[in-house]
C-alpha cells in the first residue's frame, strides 16, 4: 500500500517539512534509532487514524536521491530519482534537501500533533531547513482567486494510476515526490484586469472552465503544463495549499506525486522555457523560492529500509 498523503482529495491543511540527515552514514547506532523514529511515525500516524477517524490524517516520509543509499543499502534506488539541483541552470529556488515530511488533515490540531512528535523524537538527527503549513480556501481557490487543480485526477483509480508506481514494478506502491514554494506577488497581480488573468491562467476565472487552446496563449499556465506525449496525458497528483501570513510571505506550496518523474520534470522544462524557448505567464507574479525531488516508498517499502 502506499503512504497516505497520496490518494485523499480535498484535504483541509497540510504541514510540509523539508530538512537534512545530521547523521553519518557510518553511525550504525544513529541510524539504527533514525530508522526507529521512523516507525514511531508511522505507528502515531495509525493511531490518531483509529482515534479520530473524521480527522483523514495522512502522512508521507520521504527521501531525497542523495539520501537513499544513506537510509538504506538494501533497497535499489528508484531509476529516475535525482536532485532537483540538476535543473538549476534554468529553474531559480532549487533547494534540495534529504528529507520530506508531509502531513495532510482536516484539522489543523491533528497534523500539529504529528509534526510537533515527529521533530520530537528525531530531534536533533534533522535539521528542518523549511516549515510550511498550508490550508484549503474556499473553492479550492489558490490566493490568486483562481480555482486550483481543477484537472487534478479524481478517484482512487486515476490517482493510483497517475500518482504510484505501478504493481509489479521495481518500488511498486511508491511515488515520485516534487516539492516547490511559491510567493505570490499579489500587489502585482490584483490589479491586473480580469481577461489578462484568465488569459494568463488558461482558464476562467469564476467557474475554472479552460478557454479553448486556439484561444488562449500559447504560454498560458494551462497550455504550459497540460501535456501530451505520444498519446498519453503526462498527469500528476497534487496536494497543493495556499499558505502565508498577512503580513509576509504567502503564495502556494506546491506538491506533486507521480508514477514518473519525467511526468513532473517536463511540465517545469516545459514552464521555464526549456522546451520552446516560452515562459509560463504565471512567472510574471510568482517566484518559486524551494524545490525538492523526494520519492515516498510504499509502507511496506519504508518498514524495510
Amino acid at each position: 500500500m502506499a503512504q497516505t498523503t497520496i490518494l485523499p482529495m480535498h484535504c483541509l491543511y497540510g504541514i510540509f517539512l523539508e530538512g537534512n540527515l545530521k547523521i553519518n552514514k557510518n553511525d550504525q547506532d544513529g541510524m539504527k534509532i533514525f530508522k526507529e523514529n521512523i516507525k514511531k511515525f508511522t505507528n502515531e500516524l495509525d493511531e490518531l487514524d483509529k482515534k479520530s477517524p473524521q480527522s483523514r490524517i495522512g502522512g508521507a516520509i520521504c527521501f531525497s536521491s542523495d539520501i537513499w543509499g544513506t537510509i538504506t543499502n538494501k533497497i535499489s534506488k528508484p531509476k529516475e530519482l535525482k536532485s532537483v539541483n540538476t535543473l538549476s541552470s534554468y529553474m531559480p529556488g532549487t533547494s534540495q534537501r534529504d528529507i520530506l515530511i508531509h502531513i495532510i488533515s482536516d484539522r489543523m490540531d491533528t497534523c500539529f500533533k504529528l509534526a510537533q512528535d515527529t521533530l520530537g523524537n528525531f530531534g536533533d538527527q534533522l535539521d528542518i531547513k523549511q516549515e510550511i503549513h498550508g490550508f484549503r480556501r474556499w473553492e479550492e481557490r489558490d490566493l490568486t482567486d483562481f480555482i486550483d487543480g481543477t484537472e487534478n485526477p479524481e478517484g482512487d483509480k486515476l490517482r493510483t494510476k497517475y500518482g504510484l508506481v505501478a504493481a509489479g514494478q521495481p518500488h511498486e506502491f511508491g511515488s515520485y515526490v516534487f516539492t516547490q514554494r511559491y510567493v505570490h506577488n499579489l500587489k502585482k497581480w490584483n490589479p491586473v484586469p480580469i481577461s489578462i488573468q484568465q488569459d494568463t491562467i488558461g482558464r476562467t476565472k469564476v467557474d475554472s472552465i479552460e478557454i479553448p487552446k486556439d484561444k488562449r496563449p500559447i504560454t498560458s499556465h494551462v497550455s504550459r503544463t497540460d501535456l501530451n506525449e505520444n498519446g498519453e496525458d503526462l498527469k500528476i497528483v497534487r496536494q497543493s495549499l495556499p499558505y502565508g501570513q498577512i503580513t509576509g510571505e504567502k503564495g502556494l506550496m506546491f506538491i506533486s506525486y507521480s508514477c514518473s518523474l519525467h511526468n513532473i520534470e517536463k511540465q517545469l522544462q516545459s514552464m521555464f522555457g526549456q522546451l520552446d524557448g516560452k515562459h509560463d505567464l504565471i512567472l510574471q507574479y510568482t517566484t518559486p523560492v524551494s524545490g525538492g525531488f523526494y520519492f515516498a516508498p510504499s509502507k511496506k517499502e519504508l518498514s524495510e529500509l
